[in-house]
């Protein structure tokens, strides 16, 4: 909310008699009233913090409890999306809750669905977070099995697989999660990815 206006006689006489020195308390004083009023402004999904620190009965809770404050917004939160089209999956991907993957799945969502455009944060191997040269970006067309193939989450895909995703699926550069695991050097996501494509092929043949 924005400070009321003073009258302007009022606000005349400030200036005219406020030293320096009071000028730039009354300055800082209002910076810290809309520090204040910017952390009262932001929420932060309650199924986030359970989604990134794998407390599936946490979700299950929020999901399955009447008497839960979040219980009839529970979908609404799951399929919030932030500016490039991630919702709360992708969050669980990036950060390797195969688990949690597994219990969302139960309610529904949509595993195949793709971002809108946008970055992603790289994890490198020291387990920093920053942004490659070369960012991974989500431009129409980001999977979950893409994203988990990006971020090296093994156990991830295979809980996306298991969960029968769409392994050939492609990104806006026509990229399978295969190509980008390759892309980012994710060894082990490559490998696994292969194995499961050519278990798939052999199904498809098979029927």
């Amino acid at each position: 909310m924005e400070p009321e206006v003073p009258p302007e006689s009022e606000s005349s006489e400030k200036l005219i008699f406020s030293s320096p020195q009071e000028e730039e308390e009354e300055d800082d004083s209002e910076e810290e009233k809309e520090s204040k009023e910017a952390e009262e402004t932001v929420t932060i999904n309650p199924l986030l913090p359970p989604a990134l620190t794998g407390d599936v009965e946490g979700l299950q809770k929020i999901f399955e409890d009447p008497e839960n404050s979040h219980h009839e917004q529970a979908m609404q939160l799951l399929l919030e999306e932030d500016i490039v089209g991630r919702n709360l999956l992708y969050a669980a991907c990036m950060a390797g809750q195969s688990d949690v993957i597994r219990a969302l799945a139960k309610y529904g969502v949509n595993l195949n669905e793709k971002t809108t455009r946008g970055s992603i944060p790289f994890l490198s191997k020291s387990g920093a977070v920053g942004h490659l040269a070369e960012e991974i970006h989500l431009r129409e067309g980001y999977t979950l099995l893409h994203c988990a193939a990006a971020w090296g989450r093994l156990e991830t895909l295979k809980a996306l697989v298991e969960l029968d995703v769409d392994i050939e699926a492609l990104n806006f550069r026509e990229e399978r999660a295969r190509d980008v695991a390759a892309r980012y050097s994710q060894t082990e996501c490559v490998e696994f990815l292969d194995w499961a494509g050519k278990d798939a092929y052999k199904v498809v043949v098979a029927n």
